[in-house]
């Protein structure tokens, strides 16, 4: 059995005394800390806390930092499909806006082909 680095102890009647870590059945090694009401779970390189009563692993800085970066992607993604709908509100406003401009040119061009039309009283 791997044993990690890191070695335990605990204070029993004033002498430190080595805590051995045992192979949990789900498959890191553990060591159960009384004061912490944990288990240090040592697996692929790497030691965790377990929390017993909640049968979970409690959270880790990177947990965290994924789960911002990932919220903060949504935020982009939603951000961005904002925008993109935004500038196609605008396109198609200028789009009207330049429709509207020729209608009004056409109008004023007519305007003045009637103006001088021979005939004309």
């Amino acid at each position: 059995m791997h044993q990690p680095r890191l070695q335990v102890f605990r204070l029993e009647r004033g002498i430190y005394k080595r805590v051995n870590w045992w192979a949990n059945p789900d498959g890191p090694l553990a060591v159960t800390s009384e004061t912490l009401a944990l288990e240090l779970r040592f697996q692929d390189d790497r030691m965790r806390l377990w929390d017993r009563q909640a049968r979970a692993y409690l959270r880790e800085h990177r947990d965290e930092r994924d789960e911002r970066l990932n919220a903060l992607a949504r935020y982009e993604e939603q951000r961005t499909g904002r925008l993109e709908e935004r500038d196609k509100r605008i396109e198609e406003r200028d789009k009207r806006i330049a429709a509207e401009q020729r209608m009004r040119d056409l109008d004023s061009q007519l305007a003045d082909l009637k103006e001088r039309r021979p005939g004309k009283h």
